[in-house]
């Protein structure tokens, strides 16, 4: 087998294209899948004419197209590869469908789904490694009490379905009143994390394992819980390399240190390619949250970054990792230039796109007009070599907030 991408005909698959980038630019890439729409892409905005928040395996849905799209094409007999952000049942299922040989770029679900799907099986592995974690319990809905919980954890709490992605799920538990609230609108959820506030700083740790050893790769600040974007607490929406690049050499140290610990438990477990951990920090403090065992939505961001640097890029030696790369002699993150992007999600009530702007720089991403855009679907992302968010990461600079009130001001949704 080789890990030279050009011996592969590369197919993506993704919640937007760009996620995917420079995959989706490679010389090799000769199918995009995606949830939103895009110039070249197959997405399911277009095959539905209807904009909202993509899930996982929603993209999947594009799979059965794939082959009568290569039947169009040249004759190519090099083996297919198909990189989704991370294995599942559904992707493998469609891989083994197609006609030919075909690859999946990532482990087979029953290595990444416990990691990825399970909140409480990640914490307490992750305190049995030594590895800084909140103080936390885990109860079933029906023994959680306010008072009590509160008394143990501290006033405000937090409070995470075990399955969450993205930040949905996650709730800062300030009263009663949120609690129940929490509870009515995940009904289904049949136990809970609880956690002490560990900080309102959040950063990601992120590497690539490979099979005899971790990649790690520069730390970023993460945006969340901006309302002004549409992002609830806990939920993510964006990712700031410069920020990172100001914070204590105690908090980046110990997030590093740890986050070889993961990636070597994450080899040990199975597990290849990129990782990404969520860790709170409050001063010198850092306590890791959750760990992520695939593509990040920072990663075309750092990829961007790092060819910038003359480096590989990391969605690349992902890839490569899974098909069986060696690890190179670099052992800690090379330095990259500062960047940041913001994703704007669409806050109001289901419409009709109806006129977007046109060439408004360090915004894309923007969908289909015609087409029809749901509740808490990607509205636009915003991009920008400096920061667009505060350096807490829950607020906007100027810059980002010029950008979303062009964005507006010329959006015409009903």
């Amino acid at each position: 087998m080789t890990w030279d991408l050009h011996d592969y005909r590369l197919v993506t698959a993704s919640a937007y294209p760009g996620m995917m980038a420079p995959l989706t630019g490679h010389p090799s890439c000769v199918c995009v899948m995606s949830g939103d729409a895009a110039p070249g892409a197959l997405s399911l905005e277009s095959l539905d004419g209807v904009r909202r928040r993509w899930r996982f395996g929603d993209v999947a849905r594009l799979a059965d197209f794939v082959p009568k799209l290569l039947a169009e094409t040249p004759p190519d007999e090099r083996p297919l590869l198909l990189v989704p952000p991370r294995s599942s049942m559904a992707w493998e299922a469609a891989a083994a469908a197609w006609p030919g040989e075909v690859k999946l770029a990532g482990r087979p679900a029953v290595v990444t789904s416990r990691i990825a799907e399970d909140k409480i099986f990640v914490r307490e592995q992750l305190a049995a490694l030594g590895v800084p974690v909140p103080e936390a319990v885990v109860l079933p809905s029906a023994e959680i009490h306010f008072g009590l919980t509160g008394t143990r954890l501290g006033v405000p709490f937090v409070m995470q379905s075990p399955n969450g992605a993205g930040g949905q799920g996650t709730h800062l538990i300030l009263h009663e009143a949120g609690l129940l609230a929490a509870l009515r609108e995940q009904p289904h959820v049949e136990k809970w994390l609880l956690s002490r506030f560990a900080g309102s700083l959040t950063i990601n740790a992120a590497g690539v394992v490979h099979a005899d050893g971790v990649q790690l790769l520069p730390i970023s600040v993460q945006s969340s819980g901006i309302a002004e974007v549409g992002a609830s607490f806990g939920s993510y929406c964006g990712s700031d390399f410069g920020a990172a690049q100001q914070l204590p050499y105690r908090v980046t140290a110990q997030a590093l240190q740890h986050a070889a610990v993961v990636g070597e438990w994450l080899r040990g477990q199975g597990h290849l390619g990129l990782f990404g951990a969520d860790i709170a920090v409050h001063g010198d403090e850092i306590a890791f949250l959750e760990v992520n065992p695939r593509i990040q939505g920072s990663s075309w961001l750092l990829s961007k970054l790092q060819r910038e640097s003359g480096q590989d890029a990391c969605l690349e030696e992902h890839v490569q990792a899974i098909l069986g790369a060696p690890l190179s002699t670099r052992t800690g993150p090379a330095a990259v230039g500062t960047g940041s992007h913001l994703i704007v999600r669409w806050t109001g009530p289901a419409g009709t796109i109806r006129h977007v702007p046109d060439g408004l720089e360090g915004v894309s991403g923007l969908p289909a007009l015609g087409g029809t855009i749901l509740p808490g679907a990607i509205l636009a992302r915003l991009e920008s070599p400096g920061s667009l968010s505060t350096p807490d990461g829950h607020g906007l600079r100027p810059e980002a907030r010029f950008l979303l009130d062009r964005l507006r001001s010329d959006l015409e949704i009903s």
